[in-house]
């Protein structure tokens, strides 16, 4: 990232909304995707969520935090079945201009593991209890976390050139680009110069999930977009994400989203 000098003379917080999602309520996301209109973080608690910006994907687990910049394509949704976040919608400005940019946190690289996750629930955990107690004096406490919330961002999206996540972003760029293709793990490796059993362990303790298995993950959330967005038969789907049998690719969809694909166009469609 590449770090710019400004000199802060005006700074601007603005908090939108906030929301928490747990049990019993429910968070489809939108897989389809759409422009987003405000700055937003998501912060993870529980289960497990599919993000895509412009063109890079993630699944993103508990512990980890998401910036989504406004005016960039966005895509996210989850099949968790415990799933709980928070999101929240915010402005920042500096001397005028918008605060993620002049930080150059806007291009690239959106989501970032947080070393001390306690430290970023209570920030959002005592947004949530101001959303309820509106007043001069909690907003400004609010606008205070943001201006943290941001801060922690800022400073480990500095640190993230150093960690695997960066190492091995060549592998989910080609992922992403290529999920219609049939993808080895020996290609995989290749691109970051490992040995496929070393690669595979290494991945797996970045992720939390084996390449092939992460690989699968990425097919089911590219389904359920095309799923809910387009008119493209259940068949054609399959092939556009790398599964010539289309039976095996509707126990997966089952097995990952606990729905079948036609059933899961149909509930999309109804909502």
């Amino acid at each position: 990232m590449a770090r710019q000098i400004f000199k802060l003379k005006e700074l601007t917080i603005a908090p939108i909304d906030l929301d928490i999602y747990v049990p019993p309520i429910a968070w489809k996301g939108d897989s389809t995707g759409h422009i987003g209109k405000n700055d937003l973080f998501f912060w993870l608690l529980d289960g497990e969520c599919f993000l895509n910006i412009d063109s890079e994907s993630y699944i993103i687990r508990p512990g980890q935090l998401a910036y989504l910049p406004k005016g960039k394509m966005r895509a996210y949704t989850h099949v968790s079945e415990k799933f709980k976040m928070y999101e929240m919608a915010f402005s920042a400005k500096s001397n005028g201009e918008e605060l993620m940019d002049i930080l150059g946190l806007t291009e690239q690289n959106f989501v970032v593991d947080i070393p001390n996750p306690d430290e970023m629930t209570a920030l959002f955990e005592s947004s949530s209890l101001i959303e309820f107690t509106r007043n001069p004096l909690q907003d400004i406490k609010w606008c205070i976390n943001i201006t943290n919330i941001i801060s922690i961002y800022a400073e480990e999206r500095r640190k993230l050139s150093d960690k695997n996540n960066m190492f091995f972003k060549p592998v989910l760029k080609y992922m992403t680009n290529n999920l219609s293709k049939q993808i080895q793990t020996e290609e995989l490796a290749a691109l970051v110069y490992m040995q496929p059993t070393y690669f595979i362990k290494k991945f797996h303790s970045t992720y939390g999930l084996p390449p092939m298995a992460y690989l699968g993950r990425l097919r089911m959330y590219k389904a359920m977009g095309m799923l809910a967005g387009t008119s493209m038969s259940i068949s054609e789907i399959s092939h556009s994400v790398g599964i010539n049998d289309t039976s095996y690719f509707a126990r997966m969809f089952k097995k990952h989203c606990g729905t079948s694909p036609s059933q899961y166009r149909a509930e999309f469609n109804k909502s």
